[in-house]
This record gives structure tokens, sequence and C-alpha cells, in this order.
């Protein structure tokens, strides 16, 4: 790829050649090795991600313009067959169930609210039933990074709860849409639940499937507001 790196490094110090910086706060999409891609390539239940990268030309101080890559979405690979492509609105949830992720800050714009949400753990519990449903559970600690208008702690918490709530449904109707389960939900049934459920069963995973997403973010310490 003809792209740039940043502050005129060389190019081992872009975005594709040095991740590491990128897969520990900035990086939501799981990241396989190849032995782990064949095997679940051949898997009768679960949806791969493939980045996708695209070129962005930007001006800097310099004033000379730069080609910097980004990722922007991800092709979504299921059953040996390509499903569609996805982007990183649309894969927003990925973040709360990566068990690589470290740190992210969510922004409520509209409030000019900011925390930085540390090592999210989510849970996925599944129901008895006809066919399998989940109940998602997702947990976390914050550090308040900007609060102009002084909000109660109690009240940000709620709308933190409600935006990380709508990113995962959001993932799971865009990933139904074009019949993939990007969030990979319903893998743990295929691995665990195979007695009680049989495959086709387990396959019919759609938007009636989540009965519940239960998202718990406490806010224990506040940095300096940006007033």
């Amino acid at each position: 790829l003809t792209s740039d790196s940043f502050f005129n490094f060389s190019q081992l110090y872009s975005i594709l050649h040095r991740q590491s910086g990128v897969r520990l706060e900035n990086y939501s999409l799981p990241i396989l090795k190849y032995h782990q891609f064949i095997s679940k390539y051949f898997q009768k239940i679960g949806t791969i991600i493939i980045p996708s990268i695209k070129i962005n030309k930007v001006m800097y101080s310099e004033k000379k313009e730069k080609k910097i890559p980004y990722i922007n979405g991800g092709y979504m690979i299921s059953e040996q067959q390509y499903k569609g492509w996805l982007n990183n609105q649309d894969l927003a949830g990925l973040i709360w169930f990566s068990k690589d992720y470290k740190k992210t800050t969510l922004s409520l714009n509209k409030e000019k609210v900011s925390v930085t949400i540390e090592k999210p753990k989510t849970k996925i519990v599944v129901l008895s039933g006809s066919k399998p449903s989940y109940n998602i559970i997702v947990k976390a600690n914050a550090l308040l990074i900007q609060n102009e208008e002084e909000r109660s702690i109690s009240n940000i918490e709620e709308d933190i709860n409600k935006k990380i709530k709508k990113e995962i449904l959001t993932t799971v109707k865009k990933g139904i849409d074009i019949e993939t389960d990007p969030l990979n939900i319903s893998e743990k049934t295929y691995r665990y639940y195979q007695r009680k459920w049989d495959l086709n069963t387990i396959k019919a995973f759609d938007k009636r499937s989540i009965k519940n997403i239960r998202v718990l973010i406490h806010i224990e310490q506040s940095e300096n507001y940006k007033r």
C-alpha cells in the first residue's frame, strides 16, 4: 500500500505495521491467528470479521497531504461464505465483546460528557426454551473526564448504559440483515448446548433471541472536568 506514517517516520511505524497501540485502545475487531481462522471458517456456527482498510487523505501542520490508512469496517464470513460488509458504526457493539479490549472513550456529545471505560466484561447467559435465547450483561468501571454541565454521576451512568445497549442492538440487527451474528452470541450455545438443541435450532438466531441487555457502568472517580 502506498500510505504514509505519522511524523515522517518509516513506513514500519504506520498503523498497518505496528498495530499494538491501536489494538489496546482503538481496535475492536476480533484478532485471529491463521489456524484459528481456518478452524472457525469450517465451523457450522459463527462469524469471522476480516477488517477492511481505507486510505484517508489528510492535511497536517507541515501543509503536506498524507495518505493515512485506517480500518473502516469489516467483511463478514459465515459458513464458508461471504455475507456482506458492515461499517464501523454498524460494528460499534463489538467493543463490548472483545476480550483484548483495554480502554475506550465514550462521549455524550449533546450533553458535553465524556468517560473512559476500562476493561469491559461481557457475559452471555443462555436461556432455556423451545429455541435458545440470551441475556447479555456488560460490566465496567469508568473515569469521568468531561462534564461541562455538571450533571449527576447517576444520570450520566444511566445515559452511558443506554448508549452501550443501543450499540449492541444495532450490531445484532445489522448482522441479522445479512444473515450473520457478528457478536457470535449463538456460538456459546453451539459449543456447550448441542445436546439440548439441534444445529438448525441454534442457527435460528434473530433479534427476538435477545431477551435482555443489562449494562452496568460504574463511574468510580473523576478527573478535573473540562470547562
